[in-house]
């Protein structure tokens, strides 16, 4: 409405286009879209935490026969209705005309999910192969991400992987212990987020659910960047630790610049900041006490003044028009 008015004060538009522009303003519809996601991917959330919570407070008087029935069953009723409102697949993005088809998809997976850990928990079905409790649902959550197209999906799908792939690799003392400082896990992590980048690339060459690749990606740099700032802390070969995060972050702004996104190109950023600071640290005092001090105050200034000038110009990065 700020432009109209002073468009009518340049005169360019009439007072009765004024007027009918103020009309159009105030009864056209205002979207709630975004506000109904929200509540129902509450609802999908209250509904399984209420769950947890009823076989907890009932475990004595329902019976684990009883409960695990119920969760197959609801389980069950959300894959037949995703069954039956699906569409043909399609390598490319699919839109659903009911609008509850995402969330009930999702409840259907998450439900898949307790009961198998509850089956698992409660009767060992896997002996003291946890890994395979978590690779099952993690197969069924990538083929119902693929096969319905839902990016939550998906995301459950990478998280239930890098569960397999901890549990998998990492020995089953460290993790009793809570040891996550292992090189084990550092290792394994690497690998998943390079196996997860790759995934995200092959996705984007072979034009198959291009709109996956955000998630992808998403996870991927997080994960690289995560274990290879672990590693750089806490492990030996600290240069070649930092060469790989420098080459990470290398990689992810030339995506961020290429997609226009900043949130990668923020996080890129941020992690190789991270890793500079600290290698920058190590070493200047290594050299001098002294001059590390000095040198060290300097660079908190133009750090600060690295941060202003980034979110001036970041959309001059990533091309985009102010």
């Amino acid at each position: 409405m700020d432009e109209a008015n002073h468009l009518y004060k340049d005169g360019i538009i009439s007072k009765e286009q004024l007027d009918s522009i103020t009309l159009h303003e105030q009864n056209k519809p205002l979207s709630v879209f975004w506000e109904l996601r929200t509540i129902l991917y509450l609802g999908v959330l209250l509904f399984t935490s209420g769950v947890g919570i009823l076989i907890y407070q009932n475990i004595d008087t329902i019976g684990h026969q009883a409960i695990l029935g119920l969760i197959f069953l609801s389980c069950a009723g959300c894959f037949y209705f995703a069954y039956k409102n699906r569409l043909p697949y399609s390598n490319e993005e699919i839109k659903f005309e009911s609008p509850f088809f995402d969330y009930i998809i999702l409840l259907g997976c998450i439900l898949l999910g307790i009961f198998v850990g509850y089956l698992q928990f409660q009767y060992s079905i896997f002996g003291t192969h946890y890994g395979l409790a978590t690779l099952f649902p993690t197969a069924v959550f990538f083929f119902c991400a693929y096969y319905f197209d839902h990016k939550g999906i998906l995301s459950l799908g990478i998280t239930g992987l890098a569960t397999w792939a901890g549990l998998a690799i990492t020995p089953l003392q460290l993790l009793e212990k809570n040891d996550f400082s292992s090189l084990n896990i550092i290792f394994i992590s690497i690998l998943l987020g390079l196996a997860i980048a790759s995934m995200a690339y092959y996705s984007e060459l072979k034009n198959i659910k291009k709109h996956f690749t955000f998630s992808y990606n998403n996870f991927a740099i997080n994960i690289l960047a995560v274990a290879t700032l672990a590693a750089l802390f806490e492990f030996p070969l600290q240069l070649l630790s930092f060469l790989f995060l420098v080459a990470t972050c290398f990689y992810y702004i030339k995506y961020a610049i290429s997609k226009q996104s900043f949130l990668f190109l923020l996080l890129s950023v941020i992690y190789a900041y991270i890793g500079f600071t600290y290698m920058f640290f190590k070493y200047i005092f290594i050299v001098s006490s002294e001059l590390g001090v000095v040198v060290a105050s300097f660079y908190m200034m133009a750090s600060c003044a690295g941060i202003v000038l980034f979110f001036v110009f970041y959309k001059r990065i990533l091309g985009l028009k102010k």
